[in-house]
C-alpha cells in the first residue's frame, strides 16, 4: 500500500512515540517523586524522548495548502524532524510522489 507523505510522518510520530513512552513514563515518575536520575537519562529526556520538533514539524505541513510548498517553508531543523518521522515510519519508498530516477 502506498501512503501519502502526511500519513508516513503521522506513521513516523507513532512509532517514536511508542519507543520512548515506557522509559520516558518511569523516568518521569521517578522525578515526580523526587529521585534523582542520571545525566544521561536527563539528556534522553530532553533530546531523543523530546518529540515537539517532531510534532510542530507535522502540524505545519497539516495545515499548509500543499504538502511540497509546506516543507520547502519549513527551517533546518524542522525538515530534520520530518527526515526523523520518515525514517521511524520505516517505509521511506512508498511515499506517493517521491521522486525516483527511471532506469531504462
Amino acid at each position: 500500500m502506498v501512503l501519502k507523505p502526511l500519513d508516513v510522518l503521522k506513521k513516523g510520530l507513532k512509532v517514536l512515540k511508542n519507543q520512548v513512552k515506557v522509559r520516558k513514563e518511569t523516568l518521569q515518575a521517578q522525578l515526580a517523586a523526587r529521585k534523582s536520575i542520571s545525566s544521561q537519562d536527563e539528556s534522553w529526556l530532553d533530546h531523543d524522548a523530546n518529540l515537539v520538533d517532531e510534532q510542530q514539524a507535522l502540524e505545519v505541513l497539516e495545515d499548509a495548502s500543499d504538502y511540497v510548498r509546506g516543507f520547502e517553508r519549513l527551517d533546518e531543523a524542522q525538515k530534520g524532524a520530518v527526515r526523523n518521522l520518515r525514517e521511524a515510519a520505516g517505509d521511506l519508498g512508498k511515499v506517493v510522489g517521491s521522486k525516483r530516477k527511471r532506469t531504462h
